[in-house]
Order: structure tokens, then sequence, then C-alpha cells
């Protein structure tokens, strides 16, 4: 092999190889940020059922099956603090529902996580129903 060759040769080998360490050190930043999104996404939705649980337990609708708005929001307000999330009560166009808007504070995201849900107090199990046998 001449010196040439053997040049040739190690100017590829040494670009096969930075090429090849960029590839994994961006995969390892992709896995690394993919981990912490599935926190964050985790933490959002634990923020919800918690949220759920609470109002389902509480007696927060009134026997007409609608919202007591101060129940609601001494429930939510005795779930605990959690500096990374922001939550916000809006209520529903038609007046039966609330819908819970949980919100995840990140400067640094570049679209922001954000889930909503919506409660009613029927779907929480408030509302007694009168059911009579029809046969």
């Amino acid at each position: 092999m001449t010196l040439t060759e053997v040049v040739v040769s190690v100017v590829i080998f040494g670009v096969s190889t930075q090429v090849s360490v960029q590839g994994w050190s961006r995969s390892s930043q992709v896995a690394a940020r993919s981990v912490t999104s599935d926190q964050q996404l985790r933490l959002l939705e634990q923020r919800l059922l918690a949220s759920r649980r609470s109002l389902a337990r509480a007696q927060v609708a009134d026997a007409d099956c609608r919202w007591d708005p101060q129940a609601v929001a001494g429930v939510l307000e005795e779930l605990p603090e959690d500096a990374q999330l922001t939550s916000t009560l809006e209520v529903d166009a038609n007046g039966s529902g609330l819908w819970l808007v949980v919100e995840l504070i990140d400067h640094d995201a570049p679209v922001p996580l954000r889930r909503s849900q919506l409660f009613t107090p029927a779907g929480l199990g408030h509302c007694q129903q009168d059911v009579r046998d029809v046969y």
C-alpha cells in the first residue's frame, strides 16, 4: 500500500468516525428529550386524574345536578401545589360542565404541553336519577 492510499484511508476512516459519533450524540439527545417529555405528560395526566378523583369524592353539586362553584374551587385548591403546572377552570359553553385545563410551565419548550378535560356533575356520579321499573 502506498503512502497516498494510507492517507486517503485514514481520512475516510476519520470522517466516517466523526459522522458516526455525531449520529450517536443526536440519538442520545433525542432519547433524553423523549424521557423528559414522557415524564411531563405523565405529570399532566396525574394532575387530571387527581382532580377527577377529588371532584368525584367531594360534594360539589347541588340537588338539581348543578355545580357549586365555591365547592369545586375549594376541592381543587386542596390538591398539592406543583410549581411546574398551572391549572385553570373554564365554564363550558352551555354551562353544564367545567373544563379543567392543565398546562406545563416550560419556557424552553417549542410547543407548550397542555391537557384539558370536561367534568360534569353527572359524569362524576353526583346526579341521582330516579330509576323505575317500566315493565
